[in-house]
């Protein structure tokens, strides 16, 4: 992931190089050079946004559930063996690696299926966004803003907990002749995973009004050299907090979400929907559910490692893929200003 990083930064050092030689052709004045501009900016943001989504959301949300030791493996066309199987002649969890996930999606659903359940996943962070502002907005003025912020966010997402367990089964399972929104599971179901989704939604909240606070109140206090090396230093131990924190509980309620899974939806990655007995039917008298510590004890360590994995190099793509992106709008703006970017001869 490294050498992918490197390659991308230094790919963009190398486009800023070669357009700098040209600064001052005519050709990148003007209207034609501000719409390259928008255009890199548009570009860059599409590509995070794919990388965010369809690694950070939806194969992550895949590689929480999916066993560590698959009984089957679906063999891609032009795949090679050593990435299907491992040195033990065992087929490899499908989420091993970003590519194999990618393929194995494609190969299900074509280019499209890396943005499954991207509708209800619209509909529910839509929504989640605009309540959390009005509940802020309207909350009690006596307390301070981040408070304010961190109860609506709270509410909002606890409103919308049933939205977002659909969205889990709409990625973990395949498809269903019933539309996406009569796939989701009545309020009746709301109690069951209320605690998994009270843990997840409390520590993100909290880390990210946390995260909102400290950045802002460096921002006011802080200037020169040393205030942005605060703030870098603060927004490095935010991001780090919050991954820590985050992940697992994430992880946490995605899987109990996937243990309230239908039994006539049939999943895409090889699974135990039983758990290992730790979620067993209503109907023989189990909960039907995982609890929080069973969704935790039931995770293991190779499918702990292969989940985090999974996240850190989608964010590691998303940096690589935001830092070429801003080398090359700032080598862009120079170009439209040939002036300011060249120093007077005297």
């Amino acid at each position: 992931m490294s050498a992918l990083t490197s390659v991308l930064i230094r790919r963009g050092t190398e486009l800023i190089s070669a357009r700098l030689q040209y600064r001052e052709q005519p050709q990148t004045h003007g209207l034609p050079g501000f719409l390259t501009v928008v255009f890199t900016v548009v570009a860059f943001g599409l590509a995070i946004f794919w990388v965010d989504y369809t690694c950070t959301h939806v194969i992550a949300t895949l590689a929480a559930v999916e066993d560590s030791h698959p009984t089957s493996y679906i063999r891609l066309e032009g795949e090679d063996s050593n990435d299907t199987f491992n040195g033990n002649n065992t087929a490899k969890p499908i989420t091993s690696g970003l590519r194999s996930a990618i393929n194995y999606l494609r190969a299900r659903g074509g280019i499209w299926s890396c943005f499954r359940g991207f509708r209800m996943y619209l509909a529910f962070t839509g929504l989640d966004f605009g309540a959390g502002l009005l509940i802020s907005a309207i909350g009690p003025i006596q307390i301070a803003y981040p408070i304010r912020s961190l109860f609506g966010g709270f509410v909002t997402s606890m409103l919308l907990v049933t939205w977002q367990m659909a969205w889990i089964h709409l990625v973990i399972a395949d498809k269903s002749p019933r539309r996406s929104f009569r796939r989701m599971l009545g309020l009746q179901h709301w109690p069951r995973i209320a605690p998994a989704a009270a843990l997840y939604n409390f520590l993100t909240c909290v880390t990210l009004s946390a995260a909102t606070a400290s950045w802002t109140a460096m921002s006011l206090v802080s200037s020169g050299f040393k205030g942005r090396l605060g703030l870098l230093a603060t927004s490095i131990i935010s991001a780090v907090f919050f991954l820590l924190l985050s992940i697992p509980a994430r992880a946490i309620f995605t899987r109990v979400a996937a243990s309230m899974l239908p039994e006539e939806d049939e999943q895409i990655v090889p699974f135990d929907r039983h758990f290992n007995g730790k979620a067993k039917p209503e109907i023989v008298g189990g909960s039907g559910k995982l609890s929080i510590r069973d969704a935790w004890a039931t995770f293991e360590w190779a499918a702990r490692i292969r989940y985090v994995k999974i996240i850190l190099k989608a964010f590691a793509i998303e940096f690589a893929l935001a830092v070429v992106g801003i080398l090359l709008v700032v080598g862009e703006l120079a170009l439209l200003n040939p002036s300011r970017a060249t120093p007077r001869q005297s």
